[in-house]
């Protein structure tokens, strides 16, 4: 899973469009991808500014590109809104798309059980 763009909306000023960059921007170290900044490190840098509060209301978000589905073998595209659903991503049991996802809740829900 790696990082292909972050989109970030277009009203915002240019200081928090670079905000919103440097919360999404990762490195990579021995073929795994973190975070730059520590959310400690970002909240403290930018805590009680305007641009934290242009941020709080602002559309945006980074998009993902995951290499295999588990179900049906395509690569798929993911989009993450903030740090906590990325971590809760990472940590999940199957990476599924959501045609797969979609796919296997009606297939739970037809049959009145759930699948593993």
């Amino acid at each position: 899973m790696k990082q292909k763009e972050i989109y970030i909306e277009p009203s915002l000023n240019l200081e928090t469009q670079k905000m919103a960059v440097m919360y999404f921007a990762v490195k990579t170290v021995n073929e795994v991808q973190g975070f730059v900044y520590s959310e400690d490190e970002f909240l403290k840098k930018y805590k009680n500014s305007y641009m934290m509060n242009d941020l709080r209301t602002a559309r945006f978000y980074a998009i993902y590109q995951v290499d295999r589905c588990e179900n049906c073998r395509q690569s798929y595209e993911l989009i993450i809104n903030s740090r906590s659903q990325l971590s809760n991503y990472i940590q999940a049991s199957h990476d599924i798309c959501n045609v797969c996802l979609c796919y296997q809740a009606s297939t739970e829900n037809i049959l009145g059980y759930r699948m593993k």
